[in-house]
């Protein structure tokens, strides 16, 4: 069987809750890495909230965050990274801009280096507060001094909509925004136009010589269409959103019951 390249989300696709990897998904992509198949991982997470799974898997491969808009080779220097910035004014522009009613709380973020609005339990588990770089808090105005990669808002419920809305007609071209769902509609994620996990997937699909055919993506979420769209085979997790299902090629369990692992062992270790 030809080699692949296997691509995985973690939140809600490769990992069995918010902190660990499904025992079987684990056991599955370490056996596909043996039988010589590339694996990467493809986050919206910064690299300090992957690399604990990066080096579970043992892998030596690129790996992609902020979805796309950071991509860098962990083992190998010679390996040119990819580092997608929106500017500083064009930050400073939107948070000054009419949403900035709505706005309870902001973190922009540039590779580790973390700048927070304010010091409060928005925090919590989703800014990985370990291992990184640096830590500025205070109004952007005064702390921000490297154009970030991105920045997630927390936003007065309800005005989520709104808030993306506004975004969206009054910064088109320049950046894009989602709300990460659930428990988490006001988080709103903001990005650079043009940068999500299918671009980069590209990138790394070329400089490690695979053909588009021979990709295999797996993934749950909205920040997972584009790599399932641009993928040879995109496997969507039974969990995942209905639009992702409506266009994955294949549909397989539950990120908690090893979905990866169903389907690497029934299309690809069975092959290999």
């Amino acid at each position: 069987m030809k080699k692949k390249l296997i691509a995985v989300d973690l939140d809600g696709t490769a990992l069995h809750d918010h902190y660990t990897l499904n025992a079987e998904t684990k056991k599955a992509l370490i056996a596909a890495k043996e039988a010589g198949h590339t694996v990467v991982i493809a986050t919206g997470r910064p690299y300090r909230g992957s690399l604990k799974f990066y080096k579970e898997l043992g892998l030596d491969t690129p790996i992609i965050n902020f979805n796309g808009a950071y991509v860098h080779h962990p083992e190998d220097d010679s390996f040119e990274e990819i580092v997608e910035q929106i500017t500083i004014e064009s930050a400073m522009e939107i948070f000054n801009s009419d949403i900035k009613k709505h706005i309870l709380n902001a973190v922009c973020e540039y590779k580790d280096h973390l700048y927070i609005m304010n010091q409060d339990h928005f925090l919590g588990e989703w800014v990985w507060m370990e291992n990184v770089d640096s830590v500025k808090y205070g109004v952007f105005s005064e702390t921000l001094d490297m154009p970030p990669s991105g920045f997630v808002l927390q936003v007065t419920p309800g005005k989520e909509y709104e808030v993306m809305d506004y975004i969206r007609e009054h910064f088109s071209g320049v950046v894009n925004c989602r709300n990460w769902g659930d428990n988490y509609q006001n988080i709103i994620e903001v990005y650079k136009t043009d940068i999500n996990k299918g671009v980069a997937i590209g990138k790394i699909a070329k400089n490690l010589g695979f053909d588009v055919e021979d990709i295999i993506v797996f993934g749950d979420g909205d920040n997972d269409l584009e790599m399932i769209q641009f993928a040879g085979v995109g496997v969507a997790m039974e969990n995942a959103l209905e639009e992702l299902k409506a266009i994955a090629n294949h549909i397989t369990k539950r990120n908690d019951e090893g979905g990866i692992a169903h389907y690497l062992y029934e299309h690809v270790l069975n092959q290999s």
